[in-house]
């Protein structure tokens, strides 16, 4: 995911590049009670602004819905940067999608680098997202007060917490979630999501794929082939085993640590009782296996209700190939030399 950049899956080319736009989401250091074991993922949703701001002595970080850069308030997006609808951290300017209330409809995000744990969505409306910085911060954002700047971001807050997102629930012959193969829309794998309840009873999503070592050494999740139903044909399959390994793996594939050629995508529900306008959609990636969290946003138009089956993007276009479907399996008992 990258903080309001185009609503397509993006490819990029290294480490680099990929931290040069996702680091506008970083908090480098989040954890609980002076405990760096006790990352964000163990109480989803609770790592707060004001945490964030007093974890370091001397050190403060700035968490945000749509991320600061790893710097201050000044320097988060919807603030001095893509601050318009439409607007990217990249510097240029997309049409964003239309959502209707009601709709189901994809998200999607990427990670260089797995920290497992899990993530949600939600949504704030752009009016009100623009008012937290015309009635909390000063003109110039760089010299407001630390009183100014908690006001903003506690604003911010309530505005995308008070709207969040459900999940659709996977229906037949149906996904709810998936890891799709780079960008080629028809080549992933289905997933059986596995969630947790945090912060207000919401209910977030685990990462589908574990770390390395994660559920081996007695972690949270499950191990990646005991949350696969099926691959959307032989090529899925292949390049899974590539990257995951064969059903005898748990969580010491190749690429468990570093699923970049893997998109994680989910099913949301659209709320029937928003007003209709311009919205900004927050994803949240609170991690596990690193004292870390992410976040970022993209703009998004609701409309009034049309046709509330609508499913965007599902595939429907895809060359016609039979499913590799797969019978429930007990998890691996082979462990790693």
């Amino acid at each position: 995911d990258h903080s309001k950049t185009p609503w397509t899956t993006l490819t990029l080319k290294s480490s680099t590049e990929h931290f040069s736009i996702a680091s506008f989401g970083i908090i480098d250091k989040a954890f609980f009670d002076q405990d760096h074991s006790k990352t964000p993922w163990t109480r989803p949703g609770h790592f707060d602004h004001a945490l964030a701001k007093d974890l370091i002595g001397g050190h403060p970080e700035t968490l945000h819905p749509c991320g600061c850069n790893a710097g201050d308030v000044a320097n988060c997006a919807g603030v001095a940067h893509a601050s318009g609808f439409g607007e990217t951290t990249l510097g240029t300017t997309i049409t964003p999608p239309v959502w209707s209330m009601g709709s189901v409809q994809e998200t999607a995000w990427n990670a260089w680098a797995n920290h497992a744990g899990g993530h949600i969505y939600t949504l704030c409306k752009k009016s009100t997202f623009d008012a937290c910085r015309a009635t909390e911060l000063p003109t110039k954002p760089s010299i407001a007060t630390e009183e100014q700047k908690n006001a903003y971001l506690q604003c911010v807050w309530d505005c995308f917490e008070s709207n969040t997102l459900e999940w659709a629930t996977p229906q037949e012959d149906e996904w709810s979630q998936k890891i799709q193969f780079q960008d080629d829309h028809c080549t992933y794998a289905t997933m059986e999501p596995l969630t947790k309840i945090g912060k207000d009873g919401h209910i977030w999503r685990f990462t589908p794929i574990p770390d390395s070592l994660q559920v081996t050494n007695g972690g949270e999740g499950k191990c990646m082939w005991d949350s696969v139903t099926s691959f959307s044909n032989p090529k899925a399959k292949d390049e899974f085993v590539s990257s995951f390994g064969n059903q005898n793996f748990c969580d010491w594939g190749a690429d468990s640590h570093a699923p970049y050629d893997w998109h994680v995508f989910d099913k949301v529900i659209i709320p029937t009782d928003l007003e209709e306008g311009e919205y900004v959609l927050s994803w949240r990636w609170d991690a596990y296996m690193a004292d870390q969290m992410w976040t970022n946003c993209a703009d998004v138009t609701i409309t009034a209700a049309s046709n509330p089956s609508t499913i965007l993007n599902d595939g429907d276009e895809c060359p016609s190939s039979p499913p590799v479907l797969l019978p429930p399996t007990p998890s691996p008992q082979v462990t790693p030399a």
